[in-house]
């Protein structure tokens, strides 16, 4: 196994856990403290935190757990699905995941001016994963 895929591998593993985090905090409806001091509750519960009536948390989830499985494939030597390979595939939903990752720190820091750590950080493993991927 490649260092880079063992790097996307972790980043995505990490990047679920934080966005389950998310969840289950919702879910709990406790509320969201942030280490950085500012309202991660906030950006959490704003408006811009559903996409298609989707949560983002839980779009990350998804997105991170087809990484993670996608990686597992690939190890196992299971790349090829039909015509296209599945490191195409990662690599396509990795570039829509870092775009929309970008855009929402531009959301944090235009729209809302509150920044959430955990918003941040899945922000960063997305970002990390693509480069990763097209490395």
């Amino acid at each position: 196994m490649s260092l880079s895929y063992a790097g996307i591998f972790l980043f995505a593993l990490v990047g679920f856990f934080v966005s389950w985090y998310i969840d289950f905090k919702k879910r709990r409806q406790e509320r969201m403290i942030c280490v950085i001091g500012t309202d991660c509750d906030k950006v959490v519960h704003s408006a811009y935190n559903t996409t298609f009536g989707i949560h983002n948390e839980t779009l990350g989830m998804l997105y991170y757990g087809s990484v993670i499985g996608g990686m597992v494939l690939i190890v196992l030597g299971i790349g090829a699905v039909g015509p296209i390979s599945l490191l195409l595939f990662l690599r396509a939903i990795g570039a829509v995941a870092a775009f929309f990752s970008v855009l929402l720190l531009y959301v944090q820091a235009a729209v809302l001016k509150e920044w959430c750590e955990y918003c941040i950080a899945s922000a960063i493993f997305c970002i990390a994963i693509f480069v990763l991927e097209i490395w």
